[in-house]
C-alpha cells in the first residue's frame, strides 16, 4: 500500500472516531435529563406525601387534649399575639342650650354697651358663655322685642321695645337658633312690627315659635333632626297685653295659655312627630323668686300632654328648678342680657344622650352694668348653687351645676 492511501485511511478513521464520540455525548445528555426530572418528580411526590401525613396528626396539649393547631391561646386561654382592637366611637350627647330674656332695643342698656364698647358680642358677653352657647347643638331664648324701623308705640304701656332689624346679626354672634315670640312686648309696635319681626328671623335663618301670622303657624311645632333624634319646640305666653295679640286664622299674633287646651294640642302635635319636646313658656310674676300656683299646675299639664322639658322666663330674676315625672321644670331663667342690672342668670343645658337619659346642667351666671359672664370663681359659684338648691324644688346641684332629684 503506497505512502497517499495510509493517509486517506488514517484520515477516514479519524472521522469515523469523532462521530462516534459525538453520537456518545448526544445520547448521555437527554438520558440524565430524563433521569433528573423524574428525580424532582419524586422530591414533589414525598413532600405531598409528608405534608399529607402531617395534616393526619392530631395536635394535642399537654393533658391529652385535642387542640386546633391555628389556635393562638395560651395554656391559661390568654392571647399569644394580642392586637389592639380600635375601640367603638360612641356618638356625642345632644346638647341643647337655654337662656331667659334678651333685649335689643335701641334705648336699652345692653345696646348702649354693644355699640359703645365695639368689640362684637365679646364686648357684653364674656368669651366662655358665648362658646357654651355657639357649641350647642341648638340654643333658644326669649327674643321680647319686635324687630322694625315702622309702627308706633302703645302710649299705655309703661315699656316698649323695638330693635333696628340689622341687629338681628347680634343673635348670629351669640349662637342662636331658635327663639320665643311669645311674651308681652313682642305686639309694642303693632302689627306691622310683628311682620318686619318674622321676616327679619327669616331671612336671618333663625326660627321662632310661639307667634306667626296666624293661629296655625303661631302654635306650630319647629323640628330639628340630630343623629335621628327629632326634638320639637313650642312656646306660648300666659301674659298677654291685650285680646288683639292673640292669633287668629286671619290676624297675626301669639298662642296664648291662660287656658292651656290650644298649647296642649300644640304640645301633642309635636310629641306624635318627635322623640323630644321643649315646651317654652312666658309666665309668672316678675321680680321675685316666689311660683305662682299656675306654673306648677300648668308644668304638669304641659308634661302629661308630652313635653320633655318646661322652660321658663318673664320674671326676669330666677326661679326654681324641679323634676316631675322626671323631666326638668325651669320656672325661670331670668335676665340674659337685658338691662343694667345686677342679677343672677344662667344657661341651662340638657343633654340628650346615646342611651335616651338626659342630663341637666345649669352654668352659673351674672348680669352687672349690661354685661353677662359666667361666674368661675369657687367660692361664688358655691355661693351660686347654693342659692339656687334653696329656690328650687327636690333637687340638688353637684359643683359643676349637674341638677339632679333628691333621693
Amino acid at each position: 500500500m503506497n505512502r497517499k492511501l495510509k493517509i486517506v485511511l488514517l484520515v477516514q478513521v479519524a472521522i469515523l472516531l469523532v462521530l462516534l464520540l459525538v453520537v456518545l455525548i448526544s445520547n448521555k445528555g437527554p438520558t440524565s435529563n430524563v433521569s433528573d426530572d423524574l428525580d424532582k418528580e419524586n422530591i414533589i411526590d414525598n413532600i405531598n406525601d409528608d405534608s399529607s401525613k402531617t395534616n393526619d396528626i392530631n395536635f394535642e396539649d399537654e393533658y391529652g387534649q385535642a387542640k386546633d393547631p391555628e389556635d393562638n391561646t395560651g395554656e391559661n386561654g390568654e392571647e399569644l399575639t394580642q392586637e389592639e382592637e380600635e375601640e367603638p366611637i360612641l356618638p356625642e350627647p345632644i346638647v341643647l342650650a337655654f337662656a331667659g330674656d334678651i333685649n335689643f332695643d335701641e334705648n336699652s342698656k345692653p345696646i348702649a354697651r354693644y355699640d359703645r364698647e365695639n368689640k362684637g358680642i365679646l364686648g357684653a358677653i364674656s368669651e366662655d358663655l358665648v362658646e357654651e352657647m355657639n357649641n350647642a347643638d341648638i340654643f333658644m331664648l326669649n327674643n321680647e322685642f319686635a324687630y322694625s324701623t315702622r309702627g308706633s308705640r302703645i302710649q299705655e304701656k309703661s315699656y316698649t321695645f323695638r330693635a333696628n332689624p340689622k341687629r338681628v346679626d347680634i343673635l348670629k354672634e351669640m349662637g342662636v337658633d331658635i327663639v320665643s315670640l311669645a311674651n308681652n312686648h313682642a305686639l309694642d309696635y303693632g302689627v306691622d312690627a310683628l311682620l318686619d319681626t318674622f321676616t327679619t328671623l327669616e331671612e336671618a335663618g333663625i326660627d321662632y315659635v310661639g307667634a306667626g301670622v296666624n293661629i296655625d303657624r303661631a302654635k306650630a311645632p319647629i323640628y330639628y333632626t340630630i343623629n335621628d333624634t327629632t326634638i320639637a319646640y313650642v312656646a306660648a305666653s300666659r301674659v298677654i297685653y291685650a285680646m288683639d295679640w292673640y292669633a287668629s286664622d286671619t290676624r297675626p299674633g301669639m298662642i296664648g295659655t291662660y287656658d292651656p287646651a290650644l298649647f296642649v294640642e300644640s304640645i301633642k302635635e309635636a310629641k306624635e312627630n318627635s322623640d323630644f319636646v321643649v315646651a317654652y313658656v312666658h309666665w309668672g310674676k316678675e321680680n321675685t323668686h316666689e311660683l305662682l300656683d299656675y306654673q306648677i299646675n300648668m308644668a304638669k299639664i304641659y308634661i302629661d300632654a308630652g313635653a320633655d322639658a318646661v322652660i321658663g322666663c318673664h320674671p326676669h330674676v330666677m326661679q326654681g328648678i324641679e323634676f316631675y315625672k322626671g323631666k326638668p321644670i325651669a320656672y325661670s331663667l331670668g335676665n340674659y342680657w337685658f338691662n343694667s342690672s345686677k342679677r343672677e342668670s344662667g344657661l341651662l343645658k340638657i343633654y340628650l344622650n346615646p342611651d335616651k337619659s338626659t342630663d341637666v346642667q345649669l352654668l352659673p351666671v351674672m348680669n352687672d352694668s349690661a354685661y353677662t359672664y359666667q361666674i368661675t370663681e369657687q367660692k361664688k359659684k358655691e355661693d351660686y348653687y347654693k342659692f339656687m338648691e334653696n329656690i328650687s324644688y327636690g333637687v340638688k346641684f353637684d359643683k359643676e351645676g349637674f341638677v339632679t332629684e333628691k333621693q
